[in-house]
């Protein structure tokens, strides 16, 4: 196997997964979040395959392309309103069908907080808070500086607590 095919290989298998649950939190919609993931990774590969990009690299790059392909996407949608899908198919643990439906109904009612959020502070909270990483990771992903990352988190936190008591999720 050449070395760009096996750079192709090693990379989308060890993120596909990653990036896909990126691109579903961030545009909850499974058919959306399969076309960007696929989106994303053609367009990593045409630009990256002949570099000497090492995974964590490669990581921060495929978040980067697919955060920019989901505002694209949802630029090109801007008049239309999407649907908020459950990612209930991503929870570990089991819980009885009234629990489920609170649970659902409950990340519905988040999500549409989220929705609320500038751009930016949306991506920032989704990286930082889902996603789990640093304020660095974070701020070359966004091509940012780390203070720059840490306030979107922490106005995005405060802005999602704010609708979330709005909208009675929170008291």
């Amino acid at each position: 196997m050449s070395r760009e095919k096996e750079f192709i290989s090693r990379i989308y298998e060890k993120y596909n997964h990653q990036i896909f649950v990126f691109l579903m939190k961030y545009n909850h919609d499974f058919d959306i979040a399969s076309d960007l993931m696929q989106d994303t990774f053609v367009s990593f590969f045409e630009k990256y395959q002949n570099s000497n990009l090492n995974d964590t690299d490669s990581l921060k790059l495929l978040y980067r392309i697919s955060r920019n392909n989901s505002i694209n996407y949802q630029n090109k949608l801007s008049t239309k309103k999407e649907k908020v899908v459950s990612l209930e198919s991503y929870k570990v643990e089991k819980t009885s069908f009234v629990e489920e439906e609170e649970l659902k109904d409950m990340e519905q009612r988040l999500y549409s907080c989220l929705k609320l959020l500038p751009e930016e502070q949306k991506t920032a909270f989704l990286l930082r808070n889902i996603e789990e990483l640093k304020l660095e990771e974070i701020s070359e992903i966004m091509n940012i500086s780390i203070s720059t990352a840490s306030r979107l988190v922490v106005k995005a936190t405060s802005k999602l607590l704010e609708l979330a008591k709005e909208k009675g999720i929170l008291i």
